[in-house]
């Protein structure tokens, strides 16, 4: 039992000289490079490393956290280093006043979901991964959503790119497509819309041309927000959210299909998107496109106002 066990544990940031290398135990979670700071723990038992955990820091005060990862050379228990790191991990987050920490998992990860409970990680939530292929010639290999589900006359409907003049607009038709919103509501909640843009921008991969204000009748509506990752040959739908009123209209439908051709003019093979699962409307809209489901995460998500709970 891992109470019986007196091994002695010291967490320490991992200098500059060794981030390299600890970097690449994260490669699954580390993906593309960004250009948010990223700071590395790690566990020692009697000066041997036994586990690590990367904490990715947010343009918006959000932070990502990945691992723990355990090294099972260690003679301590899995459970007691991951908690010396996420103890550690909990004051640093707490002295940046984080707004949000979260950590994405696989959901047989059991053990890992466990320890992050017991530090106040207790607002859950299932992500849909989804993915909707793009032939070769351009098409599409999956069904034509525009026929299935036809969609307003785009004469009576603005997307226009991003720019500075436009930042305040984009985020009113933010903040104003969370109301009633079904998706990811525990971030929502406690995400104001210029700590999401915030967030969205801070990446080596913002592009202002896949950035998308709606607007229809001088009403701005709602706003596609894409990322394209080139060596993937992919486009992903990072957000896609329209006012309560222009929903279940077709204007979904609509912001799909400029989707789509963006995806197809950039060459891209597919198009990505991430969906909650509680998120019925979003999930019917995918599913018309021709849109499946190739794996699930869970998102687990700590607020500010529990930093004073321990475990």
């Amino acid at each position: 039992m891992e109470s019986g066990h007196a091994a002695s544990l010291e967490v320490r940031v991992v200098p500059p000289t060794r981030v390299s290398a600890v970097a690449d135990e994260f490669s699954v979670e580390q993906g593309e490079c960004h250009s948010r700071k990223v700071d590395y723990l790690e566990a020692f038992e009697a000066e041997r490393s036994v586990g690590f955990l990367g904490l990715e820091w947010s343009a918006g005060g959000n932070v990502w956290l990945w691992g723990p990862k355990i090294k099972t050379s260690g003679m301590a228990p899995a459970g007691k280093v991951a908690r010396a790191l996420l103890g550690e991990a909990q004051q640093r987050i707490a002295q940046q006043k984080a707004t949000l920490a979260h950590v994405m998992l696989d959901p047989s990860q059991l053990a890992e979901a466990s320890w992050y409970t017991e530090f106040g990680y207790d607002k859950q939530i299932t992500l849909e991964l989804l993915v909707y292929p793009l032939a070769a010639d351009g098409g599409a290999d999956g069904v034509d959503g525009r026929t299935a589900n036809p969609a307003p006359a785009e004469s009576v409907c603005q997307s226009i790119a991003y720019k500075a003049q436009f930042h305040t607009r984009f985020s009113k038709a933010l903040a104003a497509s969370y109301a009633e919103s079904q998706d990811c509501l525990a971030i929502h909640r406690q995400s104001d819309p210029e700590t999401a843009l915030a967030d969205y921008r801070d990446t080596s991969l913002f592009n202002p041309d896949h950035w998308r204000l709606f607007q229809s009748a001088n009403e701005d509506f709602g706003c596609l927000l894409m990322t394209h990752h080139a060596a993937e040959a992919s486009l992903e739908m990072v957000y896609l959210g329209l006012k309560p009123a222009f929903r279940g209209r077709g204007w979904g439908h609509w912001a799909t299909s400029i989707a789509v051709a963006e995806a197809k003019r950039l060459d891209c093979r597919q198009l990505t998107v991430a969906v909650d699962s509680q998120n019925a409307a979003a999930r019917r809209l995918y599913t018309g496109w021709g849109f499946w489901c190739f794996d699930r995460k869970s998102v687990l998500i700590r607020t500010d106002d529990s930093w004073a709970i321990g475990p």
